[in-house]
């Protein structure tokens, strides 16, 4: 082998990349090729990035085009009271954007111009909860379901879904408070009042409903829960509330209008269908002390769950009523200071504790609740002569009348937005 062969088979013993079994020329052309792999690799990346953010670009404008040309047209179609062709194409924009209100809007628009209230309600409900014409489209949609569809169940539903957003929204308050009044579920009723009340969003006749919390008997009773019933023929809310406006009015007895109650049996049979509602139960409880019989107020106060008739002032005051017959004066003031505690504004309440207390030698604070029971019942009267709208109701004069009520039995709640809603003279 010739002196210059050895040298270079030398040299290359002695390079790194022939011990690694890898030649170094062959190296350099392999480094060269990945080098020119990866800038052709990273040059169709972003060839293809631009080529999709173009695209999307496009579809953007072309998709907002579209999206504009719906609008201007659904309005159009509104203007010129179009109602069945703007369903139509609020219809065809609903499914291309689910997630926009407007097109729910128009649905709902020319669903109601058309009578159609499932679609209605079910176009409002469809309304993304991000909108904020999502709380506007929940009221309208609780007026159409107590109204137009007859399910007050929906309604006050709706109403709760409302106010879990947005606690100040009167409407929300006003709709169902009035539900609970009418149907006579008065302690709902009351906790819905202190929670209007809370964020003062009280209307002026949810203080009338307060104030006859355990005596009231709405002139619209009869007529509302005649409708309800339509919708929930079975519904023993509704049947008993329809019922018990009768009862109070001792409508079944008067000859001239007796003829268009025949459907209502009387009230014993009543009784004898739901020997545990509250309601009946306390009605009768009531009629049974006005005649004195008390071993038949004795047995009706067993007939409805501990449960619910210790939430209830009606039965405290039958107790004490019992007690108070049997001799148990220290039994008597305790059942009546509970009810008192339920409902501090009914004026029996306040004139039974009056007239125990004078008996029982207590004669300052017997004299405090005679004060209290002349005011509560005047007010009483007073709300009791109120026509079935409460059209009549003078607000000021019922605000100023319920303050001074308010401060003497200490509901700090209810007195500080009463004198909110004076107006000073």
């Amino acid at each position: 082998m010739n002196r210059d062969r050895v040298d270079e088979v030398v040299r290359l013993r002695s390079t790194p990349e022939l011990e690694s079994g890898v030649a170094k020329p062959i190296l350099r052309i392999d480094r060269k090729s990945q080098l020119s792999r990866t800038a052709r690799g990273s040059l169709i990346l972003i060839t293809a990035l631009i080529t999709f953010l173009i695209a999307l670009a496009l579809y953007s404008a072309w998709h907002q085009s579209s999206m504009d040309a719906y609008f201007v047209k659904c309005r159009e179609l509104s203007e010129s009271k179009n109602w069945s062709e703007l369903a139509r194409l609020a219809e065809r924009w609903s499914q291309s954007e689910p997630h926009v209100a407007e097109p729910w809007l128009y649905l709902a628009e020319s669903a109601e111009q058309r009578g159609d209230w499932e679609k209605v309600v079910a176009s409002l409900d469809r309304v993304p909860k991000s909108d904020p014409r999502r709380i506007g489209a929940l009221v309208r949609k609780a007026a159409m379901e107590f109204e137009q569809l007859n399910r007050p169940w929906s309604g006050v539903k709706t109403c709760d879904e409302i106010l879990e957003v947005e606690p100040r929204v009167l409407l929300a308050h006003k709709q169902t408070i009035f539900f609970y009044a009418m149907t006579l579920q008065r302690a709902e009723m009351v906790r819905r009042i202190r929670r209007a009340i809370q964020v003062r969003r009280e209307s002026p006749e949810s203080y009338v409903y307060l104030m006859g919390t355990s005596w009231l008997y709405s002139g619209s009773l009869y007529r509302l829960n005649t409708r309800w019933l339509e919708g929930d023929p079975k519904s023993e809310i509704f049947q008993i509330a329809q019922a018990l406006q009768v009862y109070a009015t001792g409508a079944k007895e008067d000859l001239q209008v007796a003829a268009e109650f025949e459907q209502i049996p009387p009230l014993e049979e009543m009784l004898k269908r739901y020997p545990h509602n509250l309601e009946l139960v306390a009605f009768v409880l009531n009629q049974r002390i006005s005649d004195g019989d008390i071993e038949r107020v004795q047995q009706l106060l067993t007939a409805v769950p501990p449960e619910l008739a210790d939430q209830d002032a009606r039965f405290w005051r039958a107790r004490a009523w019992c007690q108070d017959t049997l001799g148990e004066f220290e039994q008597a003031e305790t059942s009546l200071r509970r009810a008192l505690m339920i409902d501090p504004y009914w004026w029996q309440i306040h004139f039974q504790l009056h007239d125990l207390l004078r008996r029982r030698g207590e004669l300052d604070e017997s004299a405090r609740f005679f004060k209290i029971s002349k005011l509560s019942k005047a007010l009483s009267i007073e709300i009791m002569a109120l026509n079935r709208s409460t059209e009549t109701l003078d607000e000021q004069k019922l605000c100023r009348s319920m303050l001074e009520l308010a401060e003497l039995i200490n509901d700090d709640e209810v007195a500080a937005a009463l004198r909110e809603r004076i107006v000073q003279p």
